[in-house]
């Protein structure tokens, strides 16, 4: 209960947070985050690893989803309450799911037909809780969250159909699908993938990345538990 209610009303760090600075904060990888990138809603330069919540009208650090459970962001300083909600619920569900099959099929007390109602109900939100739960989880181990899953996933399309490609400076550019990809490639352009950068540039020396190894992940510390960390520490 009391997880319940610290994911309900404690605010994840945002926009309206005074000690949200973009130069302290995480560290830029020039894929998904640029620096010297200006939130239109907020007016503020948004920090690496921050996303935009349209239902709480800031930005909010390390954003995973907006919640319409809870009615609240989960983000950098309430992941924990979070996470602890998600695994109590599972537990608890199960536990009463075997205590009232024990009960039912043991026949120890005589139970009305609505306990076996309630008992399905439990086994079944059980097992949805819980694999929302290993979801969650599993992406902390991949150094990311449900935000930026989506982002590389975007990112791995394009790479996959050929249409990644990286200059001799580092920059990343996603090649813009057209009737020229495969006749003139003289023509291509080329869109930075900074979603707030839509300028079409032209490349001549560039080169196409084919196999994830050679995308690097900064976020991601080397395992679960050192992930885990960067989400849950203040």
């Amino acid at each position: 209960m009391c997880l319940g209610i610290a994911t309900v009303f404690v605010k994840p760090q945002n926009s309206l947070d005074i000690k949200l600075d973009s130069k302290r904060q995480y560290k830029y990888d020039h894929i998904l985050y640029y620096p010297d990138t200006v939130c239109r809603s907020c007016r503020i330069a948004k920090p690496a690893r921050s996303k935009h919540c349209s239902i709480c009208n800031r930005c909010v650090l390390l954003q995973d989803h907006h919640c319409i459970w809870a009615n609240n962001c989960i983000g950098k300083g309430n992941y924990i309450y979070f996470y602890g909600f998600l695994i109590d619920n599972t537990l608890s569900m199960g536990y009463g799911f075997l205590r009232l099959q024990h009960l039912y099929i043991r026949r120890v007390v005589l139970l009305p037909k609505a306990a076996l109602t309630m008992s399905i109900l439990l086994g079944l939100f059980a097992v949805i809780v819980g694999i929302f739960t290993y979801m969650e989880l599993s992406i902390v181990t991949e150094g990311m969250t449900t935000n930026e899953q989506d982002k590389w996933y975007i990112v791995q399309n394009f790479m996959r159909d050929g249409k990644l490609v990286r200059d001799l400076r580092g920059n990343w550019y996603f090649i813009e699908p057209s009737e020229f990809s495969n006749n003139d490639k003289s023509k291509l352009r080329f869109f930075s993938t900074n979603a707030y950068d839509h300028t079409a540039y032209s490349l001549s020396n560039y080169t196409t990345v084919k196999n994830p190894s050679e995308i690097t992940n900064i976020y991601d510390k080397g395992g679960f538990w050192n992930n885990l960390d960067q989400l849950i520490k203040r």
